[in-house]
């Protein structure tokens, strides 16, 4: 009897050592940048456009130059282009103070006077773990096509650890959303 319960223990001390450790949550947070004096618009942040390789629930790791690596439990809060598109409301609204900024298509469905639309096409460390951003910004007036357009890329090093990169990329689209706050 006493034999089985040493080994009921061994077991689960074994079972034990084989637990994941928890997921981690991250999500990217808005940072200041320099105020511009806005116009009173109504600004509306469309959703971010994403390619299908980033729109993943784990976060990005540095890999080599054709892999892209991730943070087994290291995860992405909510979905990432909802998440970048939340940042960039927040950040243009501390930078266009003037202005109102919402999410278009979002719960209030005030129309807006401009529209921001973004496509990112590279936002993830390389193997040095520098995070690099690669997107096109652009601005039109909501009734017309008049677009103000502009191709951003910055990079910064992020270091190898989630939390590190994570702040870098915020960073970085705070970085962008100065950009856009001067197309606006």
């Amino acid at each position: 009897m006493r034999r089985r319960g040493l080994l009921a223990g061994a077991a689960v001390l074994a079972l034990a050592g084989c637990a994941s450790p928890p997921a981690r949550y991250y999500r990217l947070a808005a940072v200041p940048g320099a105020v511009h004096g806005g116009t009173g618009a109504r600004v509306g942040v469309r959703n971010v456009g994403l390619p299908g390789y980033l729109d993943q629930t784990n976060l990005p790791k540095p890999g080599g130059a054709y892999e892209l690596d991730s943070f087994p439990n290291d995860l992405w809060a909510g979905s990432l282009a909802p998440m970048l598109q939340a940042a960039m409301v927040q950040d243009l609204a501390q930078r266009l103070p003037a202005d109102t900024v919402l999410a278009d298509g979002g719960a209030i469905g005030a129309a807006p006077d401009v529209l921001v639309e973004i496509q990112i096409f590279h936002f993830e460390p390389d193997n040095a773990g520098t995070v690099t951003l690669t997107a096109q910004l652009a601005t039109r007036p909501a009734a017309s096509q008049d677009w103000r357009m502009q191709t951003f890329t910055a990079s910064a090093p992020g270091g190898t650890t989630p939390l590190g990169i994570v702040a870098v990329m915020s960073t970085l689209w705070g970085q962008a959303a100065d950009v856009v706050a001067g197309l606006v």
